[in-house]
């Protein structure tokens, strides 16, 4: 990309926080070919102006406790979620059952379950469903009320399911946890759903790039004590991994 005049640069970098939720200093530096000092002082600028608010290492849209379409989040550093996925099958045992939660990242499990066969999977994510039609494997779906934006199912029907279910493993995932002491979701629905699988899970996983570190979400499901593993990659800062690492065990993989 050429280089921009600032505010052409800054009006790409708004379009960015619409897509993605949130963007960093040195991906931005990189995209736009111009030093991070100046990245920080469009961020800067667009915070003053309240089109964005500036978070740890970049910014996040000042919409960002909406819920962005799943559809532009799957695409979203999709080999990278990959990677973090194909960490997170050494979980898997050779029998049980998998729960699959709603989310970007886990719509690339499931892509990877549907390679293999005999698997016993539930979700409420419709998308992940999509990708299993095809399949091996049995997939069951939870029921209740459609969220189109998360293309998931949520409500009493979900979590009263959800309730009478014992899994071998869940997989959830996170809109972000920045100023929380656990993993966070931008409505109050899809954390009730989470909540319902935590105790009826053996084991519970949270699989999320390190994007999320500097990305708010409006309620925190759970703390990171609740949850068995984090699966993440090796960008995370260090201050938070030192912290999440006194509650759970963290796993870096090579971003």
């Amino acid at each position: 990309m050429g280089k921009l005049i600032a505010a052409e640069r800054q009006k790409e970098i708004l379009k960015l926080l619409h897509d993605n939720g949130s963007v960093k200093i040195g991906q931005l530096a990189e995209q736009f070919d111009v030093s991070r000092e100046t990245i920080r002082r469009d961020l800067s600028y667009l915070n003053e102006i309240g089109a964005a608010q500036r978070s740890h290492g970049g910014a996040t849209s000042m919409y960002e406790f909406g819920n962005i379409p799943i559809e532009t989040r799957i695409n979203k550093d999709a080999d990278l979620k990959t990677k973090l996925c194909e960490k997170a099958l050494e979980f898997i045992p050779p029998t049980g059952v998998i729960y699959l939660d709603a989310g970007s990242t886990i719509v690339h499990m499931a892509k990877l379950l549907a390679q293999r066969s005999g698997c016993t999977i539930v979700t409420c994510s419709l998308s992940a469903a999509n990708v299993l039609i095809n399949s091996d494997n049995t997939t069951i779906i939870t029921g209740g009320q459609l969220n189109s934006a998360n293309m998931s199912a949520e409500g009493f029907q979900t979590t009263n399911f959800i309730n009478n279910l014992k899994v071998a493993v869940s997989f959830l995932g996170t809109n972000g946890f920045e100023q929380h002491r656990g993993p966070a979701v931008s409505d109050f629905a899809d954390a009730q759903t989470k909540q319902a699988i935590l105790p009826n899970a053996k084991l519970n996983i949270v699989i999320s790039d390190s994007s999320k570190a500097s990305t708010s979400a409006l309620v925190q499901y759970a703390s990171w004590r609740d949850v068995d593993y984090f699966i993440t990659d090796s960008d995370l800062p260090k201050p938070l991994y030192d912290m999440i690492s006194e509650m759970t065990t963290v796993i870096l993989v090579d971003a």
